[in-house]
C-alpha cells in the first residue's frame, strides 16, 4: 500500500510552500475567496498589543480603559440591545439551518448567546479581554472580583462551558447524543506557559495543581466511560478526550526538549543529498522520527543521557538559535515520568473506550508533543491479530495527533505521519485543524531574528489551501487504505472546522470516492458506507456555530454513531478564566466575516424574536 501517489513530495519548504498554493486537488469545489479574505481570519488573532511603538502603547492604554466599563455593564446593556433583534432575524446565511438546536433551547440561554455575541463584535472589549479578567479578579476594590465572576459566568462560561465537571456536563452530552452529536471534553484548566522561572512556593504549588489535574484526567476518562456504557452497544466509541500535556509537565521542559530533538534528529542535520525513497523534509518544526524516545521517553537501559546536555549549536534551517537552551539537568528524569504518565493515560482511555487527542501547542514545544503523540499511536493504534476475540471488537486508532493547517510543514508533515504509521504497522488518528496560535508565532520568529520565512502560510487563502489539501489527501488515502489487504490499519480523522465550505468539500469528498452514498429520497443526506462508521467526524467547539455542527448532524444517516462532534471545555471558573479570555481572542477571528458573530447574533435573534412576538 502506497502513500506517494496521493501527493508530490518537494525536497525544499520553499517548493512546497509554492506547490501548495496550487494543489492537485481530489475534489472540484475550491473555498472561494472573499473581499474580506485578504483580512484574514488567522491575520486577525494579531491583536493591536503587538505594536511595541510608545505612541501605540499610549494609544492602548487609552483603549484599555475606554472598554473597562463594557465588563461591568454588559448584562444591563443586553436590555438595549434587544429592540435591535426584529432587524437583524432576516439572516441570509448560506448555511441551511437545521431548527433543532434553536428549538432545544430555552428563552434565557438565547439571551446569553445573543449578548455573548454581541460582546464579540467589540473588538477592544474582546482584545483586551485576557487583561480586563485578570486585573478585575486580581483587584482590591471589595466585591470586584465577585461581580466579575458573577458576569462571567452568566455570559462567557455559560456559552462556552457546559460544566465544571464532567457529571454537570453528562446531561449536554446525552442531549447532544439524542440530536446525532457526539461530544469531545477537555478538561480546560491550563499552565502558565509563559513563566519560565518561578520561585521555589510557587513551583511546589504548581507541581501539586500538576498531580490534580493528572488524577482529573483519570476521572474524566473513568466518567466518560460510564457515559458510554450506558449507551446501547452500537452507539458506543463517538466519546473523546483531548488532552492537554502541558498541563502536565513544566512547559519549558517541553520547550528544552524540543529544541534538542531538532538538533540530534538526523533528517534535520544531515547535509548529505536525500534518496527518492527517503522521508520528506519536512520545515520547522519538523516530523518526529523513531529516535525520539532517547530524549521524551529514556529508560535506564540507554544510559543517563549526560551527552545530551551538552548539544549546543546553530540549526538554521529548523529555526534553531546558537542561544536556544536545551536540555538541563533533571529534564530527562520529568520527561521520562510524562511518559509514564501519558501511558497510563492511554490504558485508562483504552479500558474505557475513549478516545484520546493530543491537543497541539506553539510550534516550540511541537517537537516533543509530537514525538509523544507517535510514541502513544505505536503503543495503543496498533490493531490486535485477526484470530483474536479482540480483534472483532477493533474500532480503529485509540490516539488521535493535531495538525495544523496554518504551518507550511502541514502537507510534508502529514505524509511523513501517514508513512511512518504504515511502515510501523499502527493505525493513525488525525485531528485535521486550521490553527490558532498565529500571532505568537509570527512575533516570536521576528523578534528573535530567526533564518528564513516564519512558520506560517503568508495569509488565509494559503492556510485554506493547506486544510483543503490535506483534507484531500486525508479522503483519498482512507478510501485507498480500507480497500487494501490491511483495512485494519486504515486511519481515523476528525476535521475540525467552522468553514461551512470546507464541511462541503468533505461531503463532496466522500461522495466521490465511495465513503458515502447519497439517499435516493432527494433529502441529499449521505449514508456511509459500513466499513466507514465511526471513522470520520466532523467537530466545532461547544457555543459557537451550532447550525453548521445541526447541519452535518442531519446530513449523514444516523445510526447510533455520530458524524458530528462539538468540543465541550469544562473545568471550574476559576481554572478556565485563561481559557475563556483566549478562546474570546479566537472566537472574535474565527467568528469574523459573513458567517461570523453578526450571523451568529442573527440566528439567535430571529429565534428570541419568533418566541416573544410569532
Amino acid at each position: 500500500m502506497s502513500i506517494s501517489p496521493l501527493i508530490t513530495l518537494t525536497r525544499s519548504s520553499r517548493l512546497a510552500r509554492t506547490q501548495l498554493l496550487k494543489p492537485t486537488t481530489l475534489i472540484s469545489r475550491s473555498t472561494p475567496a472573499s473581499s474580506s479574505s485578504s483580512s484574514s481570519i488567522i491575520r486577525s488573532l494579531v491583536t493591536s498589543s503587538s505594536n511595541g511603538s510608545s505612541e501605540s502603547r499610549s494609544q492602548h492604554q487609552h483603549s484599555y480603559k475606554k472598554y473597562l466599563p463594557y465588563a461591568l455593564i454588559g448584562i444591563p446593556t443586553s436590555l438595549l440591545i434587544m429592540p435591535t433583534l426584529s432587524a437583524d432575524s432576516d439572516s441570509d446565511s448560506k448555511v441551511e439551518v437545521p431548527k433543532s438546536s434553536l428549538e432545544s433551547a430555552s428563552l434565557p440561554s438565547l439571551l446569553r448567546s445573543y449578548l455573548v455575541y454581541t460582546m464579540i463584535c467589540l473588538p477592544g472589549l474582546v482584545d483586551y479581554s485576557p487583561t480586563i479578567l485578570h486585573s478585575f479578579t486580581h483587584s482590591y476594590i471589595p466585591g470586584l472580583k465577585t461581580l466579575t465572576e458573577a458576569i462571567v459566568r452568566m455570559t462567557f462560561f455559560g456559552q462556552f462551558v457546559p460544566g465544571e465537571t464532567v457529571e454537570e456536563c453528562l446531561p449536554t452530552m446525552r442531549a447532544q447524543h439524542q440530536r446525532g452529536v457526539a461530544s469531545m471534553l477537555n478538561y480546560s484548566a491550563e499552565a502558565d506557559i509563559g513563566s519560565a522561572i518561578q520561585e521555589d512556593e510557587q513551583a511546589d504549588l504548581e507541581e501539586q495543581s500538576r498531580e490534580e489535574r493528572l488524577q482529573e484526567v483519570f476521572r474524566a476518562l473513568q466518567k466518560a466511560g460510564e457515559f458510554e456504557r450506558s449507551l446501547q452497544e452500537n452507539e458506543r466509541g463517538a466519546t473523546s478526550f483531548a488532552l492537554k500535556v502541558t498541563g502536565l509537565i513544566d512547559p519549558p521542559i517541553l520547550t528544552r526538549a524540543s529544541t534538542t530533538l531538532l538538533r540530534v534528529r538526523p533528517l534535520t542535520t544531515s547535509s548529505q543529498p536525500m534518496s527518492a525513497d527517503a522521508p520528506p523534509q519536512v520545515p520547522y518544526p519538523g516530523t518526529p522520527q523513531s529516535t525520539d524516545a532517547r530524549i521524551v521517553a529514556r529508560d535506564p537501559s540507554m544510559g543517563d543521557g549526560k551527552e545530551l546536555l551538552s548539544l549546543n549549536g546553530v540549526l538554521g534551517s529548523m529555526g534553531v538559535l546558537d542561544t536556544d537552551e536545551g536540555l538541563r539537568k533533571g529534564d530527562l528524569e520529568e520527561l521520562s515520568n510524562l511518559w509514564g504518565k501519558l501511558k497510563k493515560i492511554g490504558q485508562i482511555a483504552k479500558d474505557n473506550g475513549i478516545v484520546l487527542l493530543v491537543d497541539a501547542e506553539y510550534t516550540w514545544m511541537q517537537p516533543a508533543l509530537d514525538a509523544y503523540t507517535t510514541l502513544l499511536s505505536a503503543e495503543f493504534n496498533v490493531p490486535p491479530k485477526k484470530d483474536s476475540e479482540e480483534f472483532k471488537n477493533w474500532r480503529g486508532p485509540l490516539i488521535y495527533g493535531t495538525y495544523q493547517s496554518y504551518l507550511t510543514r502541514q502537507p510534508t508533515h502529514l505524509i511523513a505521519a501517514l508513512k511512518h504509521a504504515e511502515e510501523n504497522g499502527y493505525a493513525l488518528g488525525i485531528k485535521l485543524v486550521r490553527g490558532a496560535y498565529f500571532d505568537k508565532e509570527r512575533k516570536k520568529w521576528k523578534v528573535e531574528g530567526r533564518e528564513g520565512a516564519d512558520p506560517i502560510w503568508p495569509d488565509k487563502p494559503a492556510t485554506d489551501s493547506s486544510y483543503n489539501g490535506s483534507l484531500n489527501t486525508v479522503i483519498s488515502t482512507l478510501s485507498t487504505q480500507l480497500a487494501s489487504s490491511k483495512p485494519e490499519l486504515a486511519l481515523s480523522v476528525i476535521f475540525g472546522t467552522h468553514n461551512p465550505d470546507s464541511c462541503d468539500l468533505i461531503c463532496d469528498g466522500f461522495k466521490q470516492v465511495g465513503l458515502a452514498k447519497e439517499l435516493e429520497d432527494g433529502t441529499g443526506r449521505l449514508e456511509l458506507r459500513d466499513d466507514v462508521v465511526g471513522k470520520v467526524g466532523v467537530a466545532q467547539l461547544y457555543g459557537m456555530k451550532d447550525d453548521l455542527t445541526d447541519k452535518m448532524a442531519s446530513k449523514f444517516v444516523f445510526d447510533g454513531r455520530p458524524v458530528a462532534i462539538k468540543y465541550m471545555a469544562y473545568g471550574k471558573l476559576s481554572e478556565v478564566m485563561p481559557f475563556l479570555g483566549r478562546r474570546a481572542i479566537e472566537n472574535k477571528s474565527l467568528m469574523s466575516g459573513e458567517q461570523g458573530a453578526g450571523a451568529e447574533r442573527k440566528r439567535v435573534g430571529g429565534e428570541i424574536w419568533r418566541r416573544l412576538f410569532g
